[in-house]
């Protein structure tokens, strides 16, 4: 992706849906400040090792959406680096495969975000690991399976929150297509401790019936619900409702990005 493809709506809707995963977690009042790229110059003397490392490392500032740093295996991924440390993360999120995006959103982030403000209010960030994975784009323009893994370096009250984050690709052994997502915190014995586990499948989590997929065509006609009821001579209370249920399972606001979700997943 380059400037000219660089969609500035996505980018301003993506902020402020990460603006608000901070406030929710309370977030905002211990990362006021910004850290520069030079704040962790020991990374830099690992680089000829982080060469040959089977993986992108990068250290993440997330109260400020922001990139500090990153290995030269970045090339691994589809994205412009100016672009990148001048949209940070809302820009790199453009690189996740859309339909695992909407998964992350919907019920990845939200975890990690309350798991991150938990453990920053008990002191105890340091012993927090998350792990997961999904599709991003590659150079060749395939969506390709990759592993994350973030470790909180600092969070102290009245400091930005930054990760390290180490990212592996693994699409030769991946073999179902499911997000796997896993948070867990390191024991005083360096044994680990499961506190959250789920795996998400992007081709079950919106499963729509028959009857719901005949509604959602004849919304993408214009037609009302009233209209709808007709033409499939049922109530118009029934309408209603598969709408409804509808919007449950996309985890959608509304019919309009329920309509944008449906042209992707349901045709």
């Amino acid at each position: 992706m380059n400037a000219k493809n660089l969609n500035f709506n996505t980018y301003n809707e993506h902020y402020s849906y990460f603006q608000q995963l901070l406030r929710k977690n309370n977030m905002e009042e211990v990362a006021p400040g910004k850290i520069e790229k030079n704040h962790f110059p020991d990374v830099r003397q690992y680089e000829a090792l982080l060469k040959i490392t089977p993986g992108i490392i990068l250290l993440v500032d997330y109260s400020q959406h922001s990139y500090l740093y990153h290995s030269e295996n970045i090339s691994l991924l589809d994205l412009d680096i100016d672009l990148m440390y001048q949209f940070g993360t809302t820009y790199t999120f453009s690189l996740f495969q859309k339909d695992h995006y909407e998964i992350m959103r919907s019920h990845i982030f939200p975890e990690v975000y309350k798991l991150f403000g938990e453990y920053i209010m008990k002191g105890e960030s340091h012993k927090l690991r998350i792990a997961y994975c999904n599709k991003m784009r590659t150079p060749s323009g395939e969506y390709k399976w990759f592993m994350h893994h973030l470790s909180v370096l600092t969070s102290r009250q009245n400091e930005p929150v930054v990760g390290l984050k180490h990212m592996i690709e693994i699409d030769h052994f991946k073999k179902d297509n499911a997000i796997d997502f896993a948070a867990y915190i390191v024991n005083p014995d360096n044994t680990q401790s499961t506190i959250l586990k789920k795996s998400i499948n992007p081709e079950e989590e919106y499963t729509l019936s028959k009857r719901e997929k005949e509604v959602i065509a004849l919304l993408a006609q214009g037609k009302t619900s009233r209209q709808i009821a007709q033409e499939l001579n049922i109530s118009h209370h029934t309408v209603n409702n598969h709408r409804k249920k509808m919007l449950q399972k996309t985890n959608t606001a509304n019919v309009t990005e329920l309509m944008s979700l449906a042209s992707q997943r349901f045709n």
